[in-house]
């Protein structure tokens, strides 16, 4: 690596026989850039229809958020740049407000605590409509083949998964496309939420990934309908049309529909969630300027500064500033890319009457793995810095592979808006549909406050008793709360006791660990009578069973 200190620029090696560093750009000025599929040079400017057609090969030594083709196209853009590559956030003497002003943080005291609300109870609060859209947890291969019916012996076997409560797509794609290149075997997957919301942002995803005939263009549309709070300009003049003509929106009843040549839908929908779907896409577009006021409204309140400072203190200096950025814009871009075509507001994120669905702690990056976000970004192009353009990078690798299997692999989709008690009850009635599987993902509905472990009884008779490796995969989110040891947030003795300490030095990390309080409820929570009656072999439940550690890496 060489560096220019005289232009503050930093020159990467690049591949140059590695077919993702070469793209076809289109000309200056042209409104609707071409499907980004390697990071470009960060002389962007919009205003003077100013956008370079080269790759970014040149690090800016001072923030290493962006890269450009060429010291002068870094000096032409110093204007611009300049305000985020000094951004106070990026230093390494930043710290929280509440540290500079030496108070307590409001998510301990309690800045105008809400009547009858207790202070210690506000560190859990969220602004916003709070509807979860993306996941909170990093992507799973329920199949993870490797540790399980091994590589060799999946290549060609038929499969049978389900989702029962799936909430975004992230496990279906990351199980996809971790499966053999050369599967060939039969897919049956079962998707289903009780979320109106969350099945529909599934199906236009899946129907996107589907019918457009460009894959690049197919996966940047639908990373920015599950992401962004903008969308592309030619949303609404190539890909909807098309979207609305598709078979997979036509027939919503339990009908097949053909997604691709290979793979088909066999969505079964109530009237309610067809209705929504319908008036969501017949809805007239929301003003830019009132999403950008509720994107801010929520994501900038100044009352909840001392959360945001929380979460900044926790992270890299630069990825303070990346992060800072997709709070402010609420684009999942890469940090220098253009962004003017993205001007329409996403509906799929907002309420009819133009709420943000998001709390003000949603995260975009819970949902993937940090290695393979930054190994993504990497193969692309971008610095380490760039955390959203990392990740981008990563949604577009797995969304464009996602959507070639969907046109190889032979795949059958069933789709449900069923409460997942309900769902087993539904699939019996029809022999048409899946009966067995190799795999039942029910996410945190275990939790007590949910379903419970009365989804063993439901759903084991289920598994694929042919299949030694059939699992019901679960998380158990909210035990704490169920947990009398373990009740610490929610026990204003304990956390009197913590503030008081933690008033020798407020800007010190402390973690309370809560991982040894948990194992011996797993023990009985898992191999209770419950789970042997839930109609498994006994030797399934009882000899076979994985208990992932305490932070969860796989399954």
């Amino acid at each position: 690596m060489e560096t220019d200190l005289r232009y503050g620029l930093q020159k990467v090696k690049v591949d140059e026989s590695d077919p993702r560093h070469h793209q076809t750009h289109l000309k200056f000025g042209t409104p609707l850039p071409p499907p980004l599929v390697r990071l470009c040079c960060a002389n962007q400017v919009a205003s003077k229809s100013c956008r370079c057609p080269r790759d970014g090969t040149l690090s800016c030594s001072g923030c290493f958020l962006v890269r450009y083709c060429s010291k002068e196209c870094q000096l032409e853009h110093w204007g611009l740049h300049k305000k985020d590559c000094k951004n106070p956030l990026k230093s390494a003497s930043w710290s929280p407000a509440w540290v500079q002003q030496m108070r307590f943080p409001s998510f301990i005291n309690g800045d105008n605590p809400q009547p009858g609300m207790e202070p210690y109870l506000l560190s859990q609060f969220g602004m916003g409509v709070v509807l979860q859209v993306w996941g909170n947890i990093a992507a799973i291969d329920i199949i993870n083949a490797k540790h399980n019916e091994g590589v060799g012996n999946i290549r060609n076997k038929d499969l049978s998964i389900a989702f029962v409560a799936s909430g975004d797509l992230r496990n279906v794609v990351k199980t996809v496309n971790e499966l053999p290149e050369d599967y060939s075997g039969n897919i049956k997957v079962v998707l289903n939420d009780l979320n109106t919301i969350v099945v529909c942002r599934n199906i236009m995803i899946l129907a996107i990934l589907g019918t457009i005939p460009d894959i690049e263009e197919a996966a940047e549309h639908a990373l920015h309908l599950w992401y962004s709070v903008f969308q592309p300009i030619s949303y609404q003049t190539r890909i909807l049309p098309r979207i609305l003509e598709s078979q997979t929106l036509q027939n919503l009843t339990g009908k097949r529909a053909q997604l691709t040549h290979s793979t088909s839908m066999h969505t079964t929908f109530s009237t309610n969630t067809i209705a929504y779907l319908m008036d969501i896409l017949r809805a007239p577009a929301l003003d830019p300027d009132v999403a950008s006021n509720a994107l801010n409204d929520i994501m900038n309140a100044p009352q909840r500064a001392d959360y945001r400072d929380r979460y900044y203190a926790s992270i890299k200096p630069s990825h303070r500033v990346a992060f800072e950025r997709w709070r402010s814009f609420g684009l999942i871009l890469p940090f220098g890319a253009a962004n003017a075509h993205l001007a329409i507001p996403n509906r799929w994120i907002f309420t009819k009457d133009g709420r943000l669905f998001l709390s003000d702690d949603a995260n975009p990056f819970e949902g993937w793995d940090f290695d393979e976000i930054f190994d993504s970004g990497k193969a692309h192009g971008t610095t380490e810095a760039d955390l959203i353009g990392s990740l981008f990078f990563h949604i577009m690798d797995q969304l464009v592979e996602f959507s070639k299997r969907l046109r190889r692999f032979k795949i059958q989709i069933y789709s449900f808006d069923l409460d997942a008690t309900k769902l087993p009850r539904t699939l019996k009635s029809n022999t048409s549909f899946p009966q067995s599987f190799d795999r039942i993902e029910v996410s945190n509905i275990m939790d007590k406050n949910y379903v419970g472990m009365s989804v063993l009884s439901g759903w084991g008779p289920f598994l694929n008793q042919a299949n030694p490796h059939a699992t019901i995969i679960g998380l158990f989110m909210n035990w704490y709360k169920w947990k009398e040891s373990a009740d610490f947030m929610l026990s204003p003795g304990d956390f009197s006791s913590a503030k008081e300490r933690m008033s020798a030095c407020p800007y010190t990390v402390r973690i309370y660990c809560t991982g040894r309080k948990i194992q011996p409820d797993f023990a009985l929570g898992i191999f209770s009578l419950n789970a042997l009656s839930s109609g498994s072999k006994d030797d399934q439940v009882d000899g076979y069973h994985d208990i992932v550690p305490r932070y969860v890496e796989g399954v």
